[in-house]
């Protein structure tokens, strides 16, 4: 079962007022994982909330959110259409395992205590985000560097 994807809002301006039907002026200049990996060719559409606010959609374990949290760049004016200002125009983002972490605060969690695997469900106890822990240590030592 794929995890729910999570939704990523972002503002954009033009002149400091809501810029509004540009989301086809939009794309990834830039998608990577924290590890260096490209992943712009798998990033994801990007649709319009309104009022200057859009968003993109990411599911933990799905590309281009398959290989560690990402960091990137949309260009909000990739044909110059907009006319908008470099500070404007360029809107950095990213996407992180953590924030799945709210889901914890108000969804139910369950533990299993042999593997570690853990499970958020939704209020219909449908799960909606999967973390398996595999380790085949059975213990871990953790030894602190004295800076």
């Amino acid at each position: 079962m794929a995890n729910t994807a999570i939704d990523i809002p972002f503002y954009v301006s033009k002149d400091g007022l809501p810029l509004s039907g540009a989301a086809s002026e939009m794309s990834f200049e830039s998608l990577k994982t924290i590890g260096g990996t490209d992943k712009v060719a798998s990033a994801p559409a990007i649709s319009e909330i309104g009022g200057g606010w859009y968003k993109f959609s990411a599911a933990y374990g799905t590309a281009p959110f398959d290989g560690g949290d990402l960091a990137g760049v949309i260009d909000a004016d990739k044909n110059g259409s907009n006319l908008l200002a470099n500070a404007e125009r360029y809107i950095p983002v990213e996407v992180r395992l953590d924030f799945y972490s709210l889901l914890r605060s108000v969804c139910k969690m369950s533990q299993n205590k042999l593997t570690g695997d853990m499970e958020i469900k939704n209020s219909g106890g449908n799960t909606i985000l999967k973390l398996d822990i595999t380790d085949s240590e059975s213990e871990v030592t953790r030894e602190p560097a004295i800076v």
